[in-house]
């Protein structure tokens, strides 16, 4: 979020200094020119280039590459079920030092974001109050039936050919002639001013405010007002306001000048008006004498102006609009992320594949493995199967078409060939792209998690969670490479792999980076390692399970019912720490989420 800050930040200052280059070129140009340019300016601060930048992204072509993965190895427990070794990236480890300083940076957001609320808060309470006051005025102001101010105004309507006519009240208050209200503007007038002036005086007068009002100066303000609402922190956002200001009040001069107003009165007028009444507090109620009034007199009695905006300026100016639209658009489209149809290099596939819909509306989830490298997985859905491939806890995958957490499956694959005995991983990979027709790419989103750490500081661990002794690896004696590991017997820990049972987890020569990944189904988030313990564990845990929270993932049913929990054995949480000596932290951090973007029924065969 800082990072997008401080890029809309410095993009949008960009802007703003190259508005200032463009008005020093038109300054001796039409001010209403100059009054859209630093518009321009302030519409940036709303509209950040990489709004256009994703429009661009979503309306672009999007290629679909085929991209080769990474094979990663399995673990099979003694009910089949495959358990991934390591997931999708998880930026999570960090030394215990590090720990400290990311809670601290962690909390920097938090800390800026009400330093920012206060002071928006503030500023939009004070103009609320301005705002108030000045509604009050207009209602306690009597409204001019007739009179010669109210016939001045409606000749001059009918010159410059306003269509509406605006309300005109009579104010006994200090503030100078104003026009109050957005949609349906109020002309509020001084009851003294008329004294103090002559009738050509009156009418350049009524002449300034109603150019207000043609150009709808006061809906200008308010959106401008809405960016230093938002940017109140960022000095050329105030900057580029007085600019507004300055530019638009000119632009009225020149206005009531081009409708045949002398200069002389009409400077007089300005001057008695600055003297005998006080300017407007906000700058959405338009009024005489706001802006440098020594400048305005100069630029009214010099006459200085060019009548027309020469042709290539307005090329100029026509081409910096587009191109400030354009090319952040053309960005997006040009640079938008190719669509991974993710599919294994080498021959890391299924001789033969089969996918049938299982409508059976059991709960019972089986994957078993088969010779020759062959699998075969009943009554999964394809958010198990890709959670399943791409080595993903739960909340590491998103999107895709409701019918993909809910439709069941029956998927073999069968292996004939022993050169064709690939990763098991890249099989599934390979089947979900042909089948399936699965489309994703990887987003780095920050979500909240559990970090698993050491629960003394002595690093002692508990009696649950031992070193093994047993050789895992893919050659090992019992490794998981072309003969299978002999199954443990039930209640038996395996050796290598992953025994769950109601209220107890059997794991044998697991790493802790592994642990935690298949932790995360029983706590219903995000777990990674922070431990730093190195090499493979023999870990048994006993603890009441959680009804709330099942096993076999978000979009499974679970199977049987939940176990009823002893209420003898400790939660999860508990049992971690008093068993083996880590315990669970909630933290956030930045995760690798898989975004399925889409996915289509397979032909049943």
């Amino acid at each position: 979020m800082i990072a997008d800050l401080a890029n809309h930040l410095w993009q949008s200052t960009l802007v703003a200094g190259l508005a200032w280059l463009v008005t020093l070129a038109l300054r001796r140009d039409r001010a209403k020119v100059r009054y859209g340019v630093w518009l321009a300016a302030s519409l940036k601060f709303l509209v950040p280039f990489s709004a256009l930048t994703s429009l661009g992204a979503q309306l672009g072509w999007r290629p679909m590459v085929v991209a080769s993965v990474t094979p990663h190895e399995v673990m099979v427990n003694a009910g089949g079920t495959v358990f991934p070794e390591q997931a999708l990236r998880i930026a999570a480890h960090q030394s215990a030092g590090m720990s400290t300083i990311r809670s601290v940076w962690d909390a920097a957001p938090n800390v800026l974001l009400a330093i920012w609320a206060v002071g928006a808060t503030v500023l939009i309470a004070a103009w609320i109050a301005r705002w108030r006051r000045l509604s009050a005025i207009a209602r306690t102001s009597a409204p001019l039936e007739g009179g010669p101010i109210l016939e001045t105004l409606r000749a001059v309507e009918r010159r410059v050919g306003l269509a509406r006519s605006i309300t005109v009240v009579s104010s006994d208050s200090s503030l100078e002639p104003g026009v109050f209200g957005i949609m349906t503007p109020t002309l509020m007038w001084p009851s003294r001013l008329g004294e103090h002036l002559s009738r050509a005086q009156i009418e350049a007068i009524l002449m300034h405010e109603l150019t207000h009002v043609r150009r709808r100066d006061n809906l200008a303000a308010v959106v401008h007002m809405l960016a230093q609402a938002v940017f109140w922190f960022h000095p050329i956002v105030w900057w580029i306001g007085a600019r507004l200001v300055n530019e638009r009040e000119c632009a009225c001069d020149e206005a009531v000048l081009g409708g045949g107003s002398e200069r002389e009165a009409y400077a007089e007028s300005i001057l008695t008006t600055c003297r005998l009444f006080t300017e407007s507090p906000l700058a959405c109620v338009s009024g005489v004498t706001g802006a440098n009034l020594k400048k305005r007199i100069e630029h009214i009695m010099l006459n200085d102006i060019r009548s027309r905006l020469e042709p290539w300026k307005k090329g100029l100016l026509a081409a910096a609009a587009c191109a400030t639209l354009a090319v952040p658009f053309l960005i997006g489209v040009m640079t938008v992320k190719p669509l991974l149809a993710q599919k294994p290099a080498g021959n890391a596939a299924f001789d033969v594949t089969s996918v049938k819909p299982n409508n059976t509306g059991s709960g019972m989830v089986r994957m078993l493995p088969a010779a020759n490298g062959g699998w075969q997985a009943e009554n999964m859905t394809l958010g198990m199967l890709v959670r399943l491939a791409f080595q993903l806890q739960d909340n590491q995958s998103v999107g895709g078409p409701k019918w993909l957490y809910e439709d069941r499956f029956d998927v073999i694959g069968t292996g004939t060939s022993p050169e064709r005995d690939g990763p098991l991983f890249d099989k599934v990979k390979t089947l979900l792209t042909d089948r399936f027709r699965l489309v994703t790419h990887v987003e780095t989103r920050e979500q909240p998690m559990f970090a698993l750490v050491l629960a003394r500081r002595d690093g002692k661990l508990g009696d649950k969670l031992t070193s093994s002794t047993t050789d895992c690896t893919p050659t090992g004696p019992n490794g998981r490479g072309r003969g299978r590991a002999a199954l443990p017997q039930p209640g038996e820990r395996p050796k290598c792999g992953f025994n769950i049972g109601p209220g107890r987890l059997a794991i044998g020569g697991q790493t802790m980076a592994a642990f935690a990944t298949n932790l995360s189904r029983f706590v219903g988030g995000i777990v990674v390692d922070r431990t730093g313990l190195a090499g493979t564990y023999d870990i048994e845990l006993s603890y009441a399970p959680d009804p709330g929270i099942s096993p076999t993932g978000r979009d499974l049913p679970g199977g049987a019912p939940p176990p009823v929990a002893n209420t003898d054995a400790p939660s999860i949480f508990t049992a971690v720490q008093e068993q083996l000596g880590l315990k669970l932290d909630s933290t956030k951090g930045p995760v690798d989420v898989l975004v399925i973007d889409s996915a289509e029924h397979p032909t049943q065969d």
